[in-house]
């Protein structure tokens, strides 16, 4: 089991948002000095939902400041950006890496996002599928062109290479069965961010994804399989509900606000089960996040939490989201040094026992 550490930047407060920047490469070092595998970075735009805009830039700045944690997107949104600028953004942060780039990929879902870039949300899916096989070409090594629905170049060649090659592992976001099949058929990982979503679910869209994976020959256990949930530890539970609740509760509150389906929001085609997920989020409590939509309480708590998502829904890299809503420097540092010294220990012991 890896684990690794997951950043939203949502809701600055009246927090400098250069501080908020400074802090975060601070907890970055402190991952890396903790022992975490991985971080990794998201893309939004125009919310304060997240307040990310250009994943790649910070990942380069990460990599200036590590040298062992590995560096990934969840995700470039890539129905919003030409995949050639993708492509190359990304093999330049390999590298500045040293080959520890993960990439990580999706095709946005926020109406406001492909509002505020004058893009089609209806025929997102197809843009998605189409970068995708640009990007792949980028890292192909060869000259390429492209006459495409969405996109054209011609005489291509990537510049510089990536230090992993053909490329840095690609993952997909995935929440559907046309997205679990194009993964499977070019043999990537999937993301999987079970937004308040039963344990029944989360195993059964494994399933699918596993099923088109085996039909292309594949096994996905021999692939890492990350999931992201937000993560908070504390000595006792009574300590991690007073502190993670108003966080947890004002990011679902928010959440809700952004997704297809919302006021305001067209929910466009092949993005109705946003909509559910909304309608879900607007009766979601405290109670309902601890039971099955979070990993919140002490360490032993947390821990049952990720043992069983590795070994019920194929989980083999947890990404512990522990700044949420608003949290606090201190206080996310303080779960962080509990989660490594004694979440991730236990974790491993169990797995590698039940591997025996």
């Amino acid at each position: 089991m890896q684990f690794g550490i997951m950043y939203l930047f949502s809701e600055f407060g009246e927090k400098p948002q250069a501080q908020v920047f400074k802090e975060f490469l601070e907890e970055v070092e402190l991952a890396e000095e903790l022992g975490f595998d991985s971080v990794w970075l998201p893309e939004h735009h125009f919310s304060v939902y997240g307040m990310l805009g250009d994943t790649l830039t910070l990942a380069a700045a990460i990599a200036q400041r590590t040298k062992r944690i590995k560096i990934g997107t969840a995700v470039v949104l890539l129905s919003l950006q030409h995949p050639v600028r993708v492509a190359e953004q990304a093999a330049l942060v390999d590298c500045l890496s040293e080959g520890r780039l993960l990439l990580g990929v999706g095709r946005a879902y926020q109406p406001g996002e492909f509002a505020g870039f004058g893009l089609d949300p209806s025929d997102s899916r197809e843009r998605f599928f189409e970068a995708m096989e640009i990007l792949l070409k980028c890292f192909s090594g060869e000259t390429f062109s492209h006459q495409g629905q969405f996109w054209s170049c011609n005489d291509v060649q990537l510049f510089p290479k990536p230090v992993q090659q053909p490329h840095p592992p690609i993952y997909m976001a995935a929440v559907s069965p046309p997205s679990y099949q194009l993964a499977a058929q070019r043999g990537l990982s999937i993301l999987r961010a079970p937004r308040f979503t039963s344990l029944d679910l989360v195993q059964e869209q494994w399933g699918e994804y596993t099923k088109y994976m085996n039909e292309a020959g594949r096994d996905p256990m021999t692939q890492d399989q990350p999931m992201l949930m937000q993560t908070f530890v504390a000595e006792t539970e009574t300590e991690a509900k007073d502190t993670a609740e108003p966080h947890a509760m004002w990011y679902h509150e928010l959440f809700q606000k952004v997704l297809p389906g919302a006021p305001g929001k067209k929910i466009h085609a092949s993005y109705e089960i946003y909509d559910k997920v909304r309608q879900a989020h607007a009766k979601v409590t405290y109670e309902d996040l601890a039971s099955w939509g979070s990993a919140f309480g002490t360490p032993q708590q947390v821990a049952e939490r990720i043992i069983t998502y590795a070994t019920e829904a194929g989980v083999n890299h947890w990404m512990a989201e522990m700044k949420f809503g608003g949290m606090g420097h201190e206080e996310t540092k303080r779960s962080m040094r509990l989660f490594a010294a004694e979440v991730m220990p236990r974790v491993r012991e169990v797995l590698a026992a039940q591997a025996v």
